[in-house]
């Protein structure tokens, strides 16, 4: 499963118009996908929903702790749009939430845990953010291992684009979570020489981080939002239309993208497993541009992490992603001799996928990757 927040600090910018489209677009494109509104304006749940019934539970049950640490499930208060769409709605009481769960350690976390049962039932989950970075957005960004960022063309916008990205480098050296953010230029009128000079900045200091498709101003999506319906059911003739379009297909691209880098040395047992399907298969680690990825299939699991030499053996900071039933993480290594284990749903195991193990002075095995000079694991004493 895809995880995708859709963030940016500053309002205005087409960030809950953005999330509904380009979900309803990857619907079209039949995959499955949950919206979860995590702003507490609900504009998101507004936009699908419509002015029906107020949901009797939102996500704020989901993230809420009582005294006995009971929360709503997210399954329970899902919402079905259409075929392939489904939303997690919100409302005002979700920014109540920072102030009730004050001193709660691992509140950040909340949102990473409640995902879990559903990990299996989609192949994207869109998370529209509130336009600030507080802990509702932390809770989005630990959760999601990429974000779309919005960005109407200002100066304004040009300025919190850096602050924003900031963040997530903040994140990533404290928690050791990274994001992979694009921007997406929105609200574009090609009109203005300061317009163009704006997307022009933008493309040339944040090569590689950007979306080539620019979303035009179109009057029709904020009409087809205020109808509660996305832009594709209410005009098909329209800019906005084929700018949601056309960013979806770079969406899915990716995802393309990513298929043909997964590693190819999966062992045939594995694809005869049922994960034939799915568009990550576990592996033994393998080298990629990013560094080495890690992946265990773990079906039904709601917490996976990865602990070992590189990492002093701590939690934290070590969750993992889950895609399907397959849960990743790319670690970055210098060449050297590492001892690592999978901890799912708190219970230590070595590699099932790597036959090279030693004693583990706790109890069990440890499993060994040599890492070389190139940066490629082998996985040899």
């Amino acid at each position: 499963m895809r995880t995708i927040a859709v963030v940016n600090q500053k309002g205005g910018c087409g960030k809950t118009i953005t999330s509904i489209n380009v979900s309803a677009f990857l619907a079209r494109a039949q995959r499955r996908v949950l919206l979860v509104d995590m702003d507490p304006q609900g504009h998101a749940t507004l936009g699908l929903l419509g002015k029906t019934v107020p949901p009797s539970k939102t996500m704020y049950e989901v993230l809420v702790q009582g005294s006995g640490g009971n929360r709503a499930v997210l399954r329970d208060i899902i919402h079905s749009v259409r075929e392939n769409l489904d939303v997690a709605p919100a409302d005002i009481l979700l920014s109540a939430l920072p102030e009730t769960l004050a001193g709660l350690v691992g509140r950040e976390n909340i949102l990473s845990d409640a995902i879990g049962c559903v990990a299996g039932d989609y192949d994207y989950l869109v998370v529209d953010c509130p336009p600030n970075v507080g802990l509702l957005t932390f809770n989005a960004l630990k959760a999601c291992s990429e974000a779309i960022v919005p960005m109407d063309p200002s100066f304004f916008s040009l300025h919190g684009i850096g602050k924003l990205l900031e963040t997530f480098d903040v994140l990533a050296r404290e928690t050791g979570h990274h994001i992979a953010p694009r921007v997406l230029v929105t609200l574009y009128s090609g009109r203005s020489p300061f317009v163009k000079a704006v997307v022009d900045e933008i493309r040339h200091h944040l090569d590689g981080r950007h979306f080539q498709t620019v979303i035009r101003y179109s009057v029709k999506l904020a009409e087809a939002a205020s109808h509660g319906v996305p832009i594709a059911d209410y005009c098909r003739r329209c800019a906005g239309f084929e700018d949601y379009q056309t960013l979806a297909a770079e969406v899915l691209q990716q995802e393309a993208e990513l298929l043909e880098a997964r590693p190819a040395t999966t062992p045939a047992s594995t694809r005869e497993a049922g994960a034939g399907d799915d568009w990550l298969l576990p592996s033994a680690p393998a080298a990629t541009p990013e560094g080495v990825l890690f992946a265990i299939e773990a079906v039904g699991a709601t917490h996976v992490q990865l602990a070992g030499d590189f990492n002093d053996w701590a939690s934290d900071g070590s969750d993992m992603e889950p895609i399907g039933g397959v849960w990743t993480k790319v670690v970055k290594l210098p060449p050297g001799r590492y001892r690592y284990r999978y901890v799912v749903d708190g219970q230590w195991q070595n590699d099932p996928l790597n036959a090279v193990v030693e004693p583990s002075p706790y109890g069990g095995h440890d499993s060994i990757l040599v890492v070389d000079d190139a940066g490629s694991p082998a996985h040899a004493n």
